[in-house]
């Protein structure tokens, strides 16, 4: 017992901080994408922080079997560099036991994916797309920065202020340019504000002290109009729903194969091709609490090293190994989706690899005492080494 706590609070500690790390990794990427998407007006800054939380929950499905796979691999192997595991496997320890550990821990971790890849995931997502929808129907103004000439988000001009107020309720000395066919039409302010009339709720944008130029360019057909004040109705666009991946459909939808067939008849899609993506999507959340118990589980023979060696000489190896597993498990979906392989096939033969690897490197390392009753042959330890 106090063996499988040692083990445990070893593997627990090395989890927290290799997810701590892929998370900074993953947040520092994902709010640099998205803030510049907030500089072209897609997206307004308030919402930024919401949709990386939303897509921080979606990424813990692919980050957590990834960071238990090389927790249990870091911490064994500074065991190893240690000479802990020997001394563990020679006062009786068995190989057993460890997996038994580790098992108990992977299957906890695996059930915690088990809940956001069948759950909270694909609502994550869905929200996503739903404030993203949101914000660019309503992204005419957001984004917009003082002293630089910016295209508003679903404006078809160009746009400058010297001076924006920080609420945007406020700019100096403007130049908005349009097209309108082929007329082009021009306007200069001092100044101008925005404004919601109460009684229809149009927004507006007034102009103040300035000039209107419409005219073809090239010709001398040119309409300039002084006017003391402008007012320019912004249009108020419709919330349009865009496309959506697969992972944002709930579980029980992709299941419910009648209303998968309503839905493919309303939108006018082949519904067998509809299926097949449901089904690959349905394998590929299968996959994402199975794969943490499987990685886990290799990563307890592909641990061992020689004291000598150091506690990261397997981690190139590991890496390596997860990414052909995870493509694996890519081209498997992919392949589902384009009726490649059935889908009784699945991405099984992917987890058998695994599994086989998993098993010939604990047969090659113990033999066939790794099947007795959890302890290993003392006439062959593990790790037994001459000079």
């Amino acid at each position: 017992m106090i063996i499988s706590r040692y083990i445990l609070k070893e593997v627990l500690l090395t989890l927290v901080a290799v997810t701590t790390v892929l998370l900074l990794i993953f947040l520092s990427n994902r709010f640099v994408y998205y803030l510049a998407d907030a500089s072209t007006g897609n997206l307004s800054s308030d919402v930024i922080f919401t949709i990386l939380m939303l897509k921080t929950l979606d990424a813990l499905v692919i980050m957590l079997p990834l960071s238990l796979f090389l927790s249990v691999l870091i911490a064994f192997s500074r065991l190893y560099k240690d000479s802990e595991m020997v001394a563990m496997l020679a006062c009786g320890v068995g190989i057993g036991r460890i997996y038994k550990t580790v098992l108990m821990l992977a299957v906890f971790v695996a059930l915690i994916v088990s809940m956001i890849t069948f759950y909270a995931a694909p609502w994550a997502t869905e929200q996503a797309y739903r404030i993203q929808d949101r914000e660019k129907a309503s992204a005419t103004m957001a984004g917009i920065a003082s002293g630089r000439f910016t295209a508003p988000a679903r404006a078809e001009g160009v746009f400058y202020a010297e001076y924006i107020s920080e609420d945007q309720s406020e700019i100096r000395d403007v130049f908005i340019h349009s097209e309108r066919g082929d007329q082009q039409v021009v306007f200069s302010a001092k100044s101008g504000r925005y404004f919601i009339r109460e009684e229809s709720g149009n927004r507006f944008l007034e102009l103040q002290d300035g000039y209107r130029y419409e005219g073809l360019p090239g010709s001398s057909d040119f309409t300039i109009t002084k006017y003391k004040t402008h007012a320019i109705r912004i249009q108020k666009q419709e919330v349009v729903r865009s496309n959506r991946k697969h992972k944002a459909y709930p579980t029980g939808e992709l299941l419910d194969t009648e209303a998968r067939r309503q839905f493919a008849a309303s939108h006018h899609w082949n519904f067998d091709d509809l299926h097949r993506y449901d089904m690959a999507e349905l394998h590929w959340r299968l996959a994402m609490p199975l794969s943490t118990v499987l990685l886990a589980m290799l990563a307890v023979p592909l641990s061992r090293t020689n004291p000598r060696q150091g506690r990261y000489a397997k981690l190139f190896v590991a890496i390596l190994v997860y990414f052909i597993y995870s493509n694996l498990m890519g081209v498997g979906r992919t392949w589902l989706e384009r009726d490649v392989i059935a889908q009784v096939i699945g991405l099984w033969w992917a987890h058998s690899a695994v599994l086989l690897l998993t098993i010939i490197l604990l047969y090659k390392q113990y033999g066939l005492s790794m099947l007795h009753s959890g302890k290993i042959a003392t006439a062959n330890p593990p790790l037994a080494k001459k000079d």
